[in-house]
């Protein structure tokens, strides 16, 4: 079987969980790596023995002896670095959300196939172990006809600050985590088409810190008559919720991807290898790297380059997740349903500018 040889762009919190998930693969290396901050890429690589690091990604695709590239920076280089890559060759996994505009899109997916490559969109819920066996006892028939789909994802905020900008994320917690429920819901139900969306938001608990929206509630609706009802948050105190409620005409599944291990721990004063500041009963994770799917995601992706196959989640499915985000902010801005295919105004720049510039 071809080894893959693999460049990560990015030295942040995934660009580390995609290091620890290929480690766990067979016949996968990470070979080079790139930041454009010298000092935070040498201690990359240090700490995760890789042999190199580059300043800019150019030299990265034209220099390093890789297959594929991992980008994992923030959501406004997306596009920059998925084309150039695309360009020199390489196969593309990107991080969610695809981009920041359908334009940059449609751009990736053309450079993608025009140079013969995939666009692989790190969707990892759909590779999360607990999440797939969900899938397939409701496709087993376990619960009868499924009508509805409700996802949770929840926690006090990211780790990064330019996750709190416009400019760099695009949005907040709908682009944050709410782009995973909505991706989680399509993959569930088999990925009917969706008809229209309804979505609420606000800022509820980090006005002082952005203008951004930290708590969203979606309706999907899809044309097979199927249902998602989906909360994202970054105002969640004490720790992360990833739940799903699948709902059918003879039956209920509910699945919480982050809780009932079998360890529980009661701290008064909370520790920093769970979630900052989680005190009081918390649930640690094991294997936290393979429950949440990332090896077995990247393991399907690599599988897809070897033998050109589409992947389960592809560059196709971030762009339908991107154009659904930007409905929901058309909903929320304008309080009413929003039917989709849906067309942004054209002078945006990111998604999250239709819903500020209601609030104007």
């Amino acid at each position: 079987m071809k080894e893959i040889k693999v460049g990560i762009v990015g030295s942040g919190f995934i660009a580390g969980v995609h290091c620890d998930a290929i480690a766990q693969i067979a016949n996968a290396t990470v070979n080079a790596h790139c930041d454009t901050d010298h000092d935070r890429g040498r201690a990359f690589i240090k700490e995760r023995k890789i042999d190199r690091s580059y300043l800019d990604h150019q030299s990265l695709f034209k220099e390093a002896d890789i297959d594929a590239v991992i980008i994992g920076v923030p959501n406004c280089h997306h596009a920059e670095i998925a084309i150039a890559a695309a360009q020199a060759g390489k196969h593309i996994i990107l991080e969610k959300p695809l981009c920041l505009t359908l334009d940059q899109a449609d751009a990736i997916l053309e450079a993608a196939k025009k140079n013969g490559v995939l666009v692989c969109y790190a969707e990892e819920l759909c590779f999360a172990p607990k999440f797939v066996r969900t899938k397939e006892i409701a496709e087993q028939g376990a619960i009868g006809d499924v009508y509805r789909v409700s996802q949770t994802e929840k926690h006090e905020g990211p780790y990064s600050p330019w996750f709190w900008q416009a400019e760099s994320a695009g949005g907040g917690i709908l682009m944050d985590m709410g782009c995973h429920s909505i991706e989680f819901a399509r993959w569930f139900l088999g990925k009917p088409r969706v008809t229209a969306v309804t979505a609420w938001m606000d800022t509820v608990l980090h006005k002082e810190k952005t203008n951004l929206e930290d708590d969203v509630i979606i309706i999907l609706e899809f044309e097979t008559g199927q249902t998602a009802l989906l909360e994202s948050s970054w105002a969640l105190l004490g720790g992360m919720d990833s739940i799903t409620h699948v709902l059918g005409s003879e039956g209920v599944i509910h699945a919480d991807l982050l809780k009932g291990m079998g360890l529980q721990v009661f701290s008064q004063s909370g520790y920093g290898d769970y979630a900052p500041g989680a005190r009081g009963w918390t649930y640690p994770d094991y294997e936290w790297n393979w429950n949440n799917g990332y090896p077995q995601e990247d393991s399907h992706f690599f599988d897809c380059m070897r033998t050109g196959s589409t992947p389960i989640e592809s560059g196709i499915d971030g762009r339908v997740v991107l154009e659904i985000m930007m409905a929901c902010y058309a909903s929320a801005a304008e309080g009413k349903k929003i039917s989709l295919p849906y067309t942004p105004p054209a002078d945006i720049k990111t998604p999250v500018e239709i819903w500020l510039r209601s609030r104007t």
